[in-house]
């Protein structure tokens, strides 16, 4: 490919033959004899590429090349060094300062045309490359604009939802269907809110990291609370949730982690036989909380255990394994306690969900 070049050499000899062949292979070639006349040009019009003498009379090589530097980095513009010298010391102060390579004099032609013409690529695909990411920057950034706007605009009509049914509950309802219906209307707006917020949270993670607000809670009343919802969602199936909570209490976010508690619970539900039981423990040392969500579903792969936490993933092609968007929030809010979260995998079969705090 074709390249703006500069040239600076106080050697009229040199600039005539590296001129001469390297316009002769279809390359733009503007010529320096000193290191301010260098920089002059170089600001003028930015080259593609600089060929620089070491030794100048008015500014040698390094001090042109720190120069250069100030204004562009070595992707936008290559500098190659020139010298006669063989000194190693040369060499490494070169590259210190910035210079992608170093030719020696006397020229052997064929070798610094292949090495222009490497760095002139090597220049043009990291320039595609920074146009991709940058159009990828932009896409994402619409995508999360998208998503934000979509959640509040689920949201809004969600909370009428919510609060509606809840009043309705506390209703003399007739008995029969319609109670189990608003019920079920309840449950499941619940849920739906809890999705949104969770896609909001996790689409603005990166600008806006989740931040806690710990205060002191009773283990067992907080669990209780938490699973109000999952217990009526589960009221014909009493016993498929499974509990063992430590008569103790701990400090941390009780809204944010009943959130991921409400997330776990729900994945286990979902990939466990109706008939087979889900279970919950909760539990405190002297340093740490932990809470334990178990399963009795077909487990997780090993390969999968550390990617099923990013947005977005799917183990599934046929997308069983849901929008990826719960598990993602689980762990962007226990890392916002300082905790960790992993799965391993269960007894007999399925997978357990390890929720780990520090209390401190």
């Amino acid at each position: 490919m074709s390249g703006n070049l500069l040239i600076v050499d106080d050697s009229t000899h040199n600039l005539e033959i590296l001129s001469t062949l390297l316009s002769a292979h279809g390359h733009q070639v503007r010529v320096a004899s000193g290191g301010f006349e260098a920089l002059r040009l170089a600001r003028q019009s930015t080259p593609d590429l600089v060929l620089l003498d070491v030794h100048m009379p008015d500014l040698d090589g390094f001090e042109v090349c720190r120069a250069l530097r100030e204004t562009w980095d070595s992707s936008q513009l290559p500098v190659v060094f020139l010298s006669a010298a063989q000194d190693p010391v040369n060499r490494v102060k070169a590259f210190q300062l910035g210079a992608i390579d170093f030719v020696s004099k006397p020229f052997h032609f064929p070798e610094v045309l292949a090495r222009v013409d490497t760095h002139l690529e090597l220049k043009r695909r990291t320039e595609e490359l920074e146009a991709a990411n940058a159009r990828l920057r932009a896409i994402e950034e619409s995508r999360r604009q998208f998503i934000t706007a979509l959640v509040h605009d689920i949201k809004n009509p969600l909370t009428p939802l919510m609060k509606n049914t809840e009043w309705l509950l506390d209703q003399p309802l007739p008995g029969g269907e319609a109670v189990e219906v608003t019920r079920d209307l309840h449950v499941a707006s619940h849920q739906l809110h809890r999705m949104v917020v969770s896609l909001l949270d996790v689409a603005r993670s990166d600008e806006h990291p989740l931040t806690t607000r710990a205060t002191t809670h009773s283990l067992a009343q907080w669990l209780d609370d938490a699973l109000s919802l999952t217990r009526l969602q589960l009221r014909s199936q009493p016993g498929r949730l499974q509990l063992d909570v430590t008569d103790a209490e701990a400090s941390f976010d009780g809204a944010l982690l009943a959130r991921v508690l409400q997330n776990l619970v729900d994945n286990a539900l979902k990939y466990t036989p109706r008939k087979l039981p889900v279970s919950v423990s909760l539990s405190r040392d002297a340093t740490t909380l932990r809470l334990v969500v178990e399963d009795r579903g077909a487990g997780i792969r090993p390969e999968d255990r550390e990617r099923i936490f990013g947005a977005w993933t799917r183990l599934r092609e046929d997308g069983g394994s849901g929008h990826g968007i719960g598990l993602s929030f689980c762990k962007h809010a226990v890392e916002a306690h300082g905790g960790t979260i992993r799965v391993e995998e269960a007894a007999p079969t399925g997978a357990r969900f390890v929720v780990e705090l520090p209390l401190n």
